[in-house]
């Protein structure tokens, strides 16, 4: 599940204001991609999702029934999984795959025309919000996991169940 998660951010992140199509004509060069971001704030928007995650993984403990007792030991073990998170998925990582994705999907026009959005008034205005728009979409996200959380718990338990009793039966 936390992995789940981890992956379901970074792909927002990835996939922050894009609404990319497939086209070959016009490539996007990497120096209006990089204005491109400068401008988003791409880099700042890593530092933001990391402390979104945290506020998830708080909350995950009381999903995951981790007693009092246990909460050191979990605690210590998600500032480990952040440490490892912000060190192997840092902007410094992401910022030269991240261009490619761009480029292969937009056109210099398209990244020039998204360029003068951002640089608009109500381009601002969606920078500015998007940080808060993403935080309270991975809230939702986290309310909707909380709920279906025991109906994967349980197909996990039946599916564990189904395959003992696959093994049980190929051993006789």
């Amino acid at each position: 599940m936390l992995r789940s998660i981890v992956l379901l951010v970074v792909g927002a992140l990835l996939a922050f204001n894009v609404h990319a199509k497939d086209v070959d004509s016009d490539k996007a060069s990497k120096e209006s991609i990089e204005k491109l971001l400068v401008i988003t704030d791409a880099g700042k928007m890593v530092d933001s999702m990391y402390a979104q995650i945290e506020v998830v993984f708080s909350n995950m403990a009381t999903q995951l029934g981790v007693t009092e007792k246990d909460k050191p030991t979990f605690d210590k073990y998600m500032k480990k999984l952040m440490q490892l998170m912000s060190t192997e998925m840092s902007w410094e990582k992401m910022k030269a795959p991240t261009i490619e994705i761009y480029a292969k999907h937009f056109t210099e026009s398209e990244i020039q025309g998204l360029i003068t959005f951002y640089n608009s008034e109500v381009g601002r205005s969606t920078i500015k919000k998007m940080p808060l728009v993403m935080q309270d979409s991975m809230l939702l996200g986290q309310q909707m996991m909380q709920s279906v959380f025991p109906k994967i718990k349980e197909l996990s338990d039946e599916l564990g169940a189904e395959i003992k009793a696959s093994r049980e039966k190929n051993k006789k």
